[in-house]
Parts: structure tokens; C-alpha cells; sequence
């Protein structure tokens, strides 16, 4: 009987059009908010000098902050062009434009973190299964892996609604849309932008809203342990960025 493989993993290209907007309007923000927790519960946990994997990394003000405690930092993002913002905001961390369903490094870390509810982007169970299996045979053992999820409440709070940035040079659009029955999370940007002339730029980004049970279904698969969780309002994050967004900690 023919050997059984997974289908190859396309990388998800969709914020490559969002990355110049994303560092310029929201990485600084939301790092500000998010960093105390990632200090409390990740980096409290690991020593100056060792080894830290930042998954999803965006546009790589987290990265920055890593390096600028000591840290020996690396970053994967699929999306290429957060890689080059990232690149150019932590030159001394190193970043591969991967996708987090199978990215393979060569290394294993003393520690790893996604945040931003970034595994809220992977489409579907399956794909963060894969993912939760790719970061673990990153990690060294028994070495932290902490996330953050937004959950329902979030969405539908923050999703069904539009919203607008306008700048000297641009003018932001955003119309989002969340879809109960599907967990589907649709966020339709269009963007006027100068110089030299104005000019229209339309995209779509997307995300998943996990179900709890299932979330922790797949830690398991993947041989995660130690689960614990931490509501990020309990952390001190504004519920701005979500009443039941969830912090989940594991070990490798």
C-alpha cells in the first residue's frame, strides 16, 4: 500500500499587501500592550543570551524588544513583506519567510511565542495541528511555547464594524465582517495612496476563531504539555483587544 503524505502547504501570502500598514499603524501599539505579559509569562521563564523563536513574527517590534534584553532572537512570518519591515527593525535578530504549518530551521530554541493572535490566521484545525507540531520540534525540552487566541467575544465585538485612517499620504477603508456559523472573520481593506498620484489598493485579510476544545485537542496531538491558561484582561491588556482573548502556555 502507497505511503500516506500531506499535502504540500501553500504559504499564505495574504498580508504581504497589509505589511506597510501593519508596522506603520499597528505592531508598535499592540507591542506596547503585549509585552509585559510575554515578559511575565515567556521571558521570566528563560536567561539573557539563550535562544527564542518568534512565530508569526510580523513586522519584528517584538523581536526587537527580545534582542534588546539579551536575547538570541529568531523569526519566521509567511508573508514576505513583513519579513523585510522585520528585518529592518531588529537587524540583529535573524528571519526566514516561512509559512507556520512547515517550517523547518535546523535549530531548536530554549523558547518560543506567537502573538498578536497571529495562529488565529492558520485557516483550520488541521493546519494548526500542523502548526503546533512544527513549533515543538523547534523547542529544545521542556522549553515554554506561549500564544495568544482571540475567542468569540472578540469577534463579535470587534469584527462586525468599519472603520477608517486617513493620513496625509493614504486613506484606510476597513470593513470587517465575522461569520458565527463558520468561525470566519473577513476584514476587506482598500487603500488611496500618494505620492506620486493618488492610487487604490484593494485586499482581503482573514482569520479563524478556534474553538477552545479543539485548541487544546491539538496541543496534545502534538505532545504539548503543562497547558495553562491566562485571560490577557486579567493580564492587564485593555479589553480593547478583546474580552476573551486567551493566553495559552505550554511546554515542549
Amino acid at each position: 500500500m502507497p505511503e500516506q503524505r500531506t499535502p504540500p502547504v501553500r504559504r499564505n501570502r495574504e498580508y504581504d499587501p497589509f505589511a506597510d500598514l501593519y508596522n506603520r499603524f499597528w505592531g508598535e501599539e499592540y507591542r506596547s500592550c503585549a509585552l509585559p505579559v510575554v515578559e511575565r509569562l515567556l521571558l521570566s521563564r528563560l536567561k539573557p543570551g539563550q535562544t527564542v523563536l518568534d512565530v508569526c513574527c510580523g513586522t519584528g517590534q517584538f523581536s526587537r524588544d527580545l534582542l534588546d534584553q539579551g536575547f538570541t532572537v529568531t523569526g519566521i512570518d509567511a508573508s514576505a513583506q513583513m519579513i523585510r519591515h522585520a528585518r529592518r527593525n531588529a537587524p540583529g535578530a535573524k528571519f526566514f519567510t516561512a509559512d507556520v504549518r512547515n517550517f523547518a530551521l535546523n535549530q531548536r530554541f530554549h523558547g518560543a511565542f506567537s502573538v498578536f493572535e497571529s495562529l488565529n490566521h492558520v485557516p483550520d484545525i488541521e493546519g494548526l495541528t500542523l502548526a503546533f507540531r512544527a513549533v515543538r520540534r523547534h523547542l529544545k525540552p521542556n522549553a515554554p511555547f506561549l500564544f495568544d487566541l482571540a475567542g468569540p467575544a472578540t469577534y463579535r465585538k470587534n469584527w462586525n464594524t468599519t472603520h477608517a485612517i486617513v493620513a496625509d499620504d493614504l486613506v484606510c477603508g476597513i470593513r470587517m465582517n465575522f461569520e458565527e456559523s463558520s468561525g470566519t472573520a473577513t476584514c476587506d481593506i482598500t487603500v488611496m495612496e500618494h505620492p506620486p498620484a493618488w492610487q487604490r489598493r484593494d485586499f482581503t485579510v482573514r482569520q479563524q476563531c478556534h474553538d477552545r476544545a479543539d485548541v487544546i485537542a491539538a496541543l496534545e496531538e502534538a505532545k504539548f504539555k503543562d497547558l495553562t491558561l491566562y485571560a490577557a484582561r486579567d493580564m492587564g491588556m485593555p479589553t480593547s483587544y478583546g474580552s476573551d482573548r486567551t493566553f495559552f502556555l505550554v511546554t515542549a
